[in-house]
């Protein structure tokens, strides 16, 4: 009996874990209608460049992927059609101070990437992909400056923990940054 019930649960923590932030490229024909409509009126005289079938945190949205004139972002509907979120690409001089500060802090020794505005409702964050030692990790600032999210790039199999800070681990004892 123990064995069945260990068997179930690993069963569960490999689906729950292949669940997470799959994105499925997908066409156009392929988006549900209303999806369809909104992103046509949200996307007026832009490129469409991209879609994926996709979960942002649990939710299942439809991410695009536009470029309208020199500028690139993504935006997310949800399958009904409601717009759930946009991430657009911005200069670094765009950014309120606090954020410019903590990216420059963190990205200290590193390559900074070109940071992005996300917003969400009315939240909005900053994320910048830093590159340090071969690595790569994409930070979430909230407008303040103060990181709320942390996650290895390109390393699918990382696993995430929280330090006292508030930053998400790749790995290593609580605590601990490596960076």
């Amino acid at each position: 009996m123990l064995g069945m019930a260990a068997a179930i649960v690993t069963n569960l923590t490999v689906a729950a874990i292949a669940g997470e932030d799959k994105e499925v490229k997908i066409t156009f024909d392929q988006v549900p209608p209303a999806v369809q409509t909104a992103v046509k009126a949200y996307a007026t005289e832009a490129e469409i460049t991209g879609i994926e079938d996709s979960d942002a945190d649990g939710t299942k949205v439809i991410e695009f992927d536009i470029k309208k004139a020199d500028k690139s972002f993504e935006v997310a509907f949800l399958k009904d059609g409601k717009l759930f979120s946009t991430e657009e690409v911005v200069a670094m001089t765009d950014l309120p101070d606090a954020v410019q500060q903590a990216i420059a802090k963190k990205g200290k020794k590193g390559k900074i990437g070109k940071p992005e505005k996300v917003t969400q409702g009315d939240k909005i964050s900053y994320e910048v992909v830093i590159e340090k030692k071969g690595k790569k990790t994409e930070y979430t600032f909230s407008p303040d400056g103060k990181i709320t999210d942390k996650e290895a790039v390109g390393n699918e199999d990382a696993a995430k923990e929280k330090d006292e800070d508030g930053d998400k681990k790749e790995s290593g004892k609580k605590g601990e940054d490596k960076d």
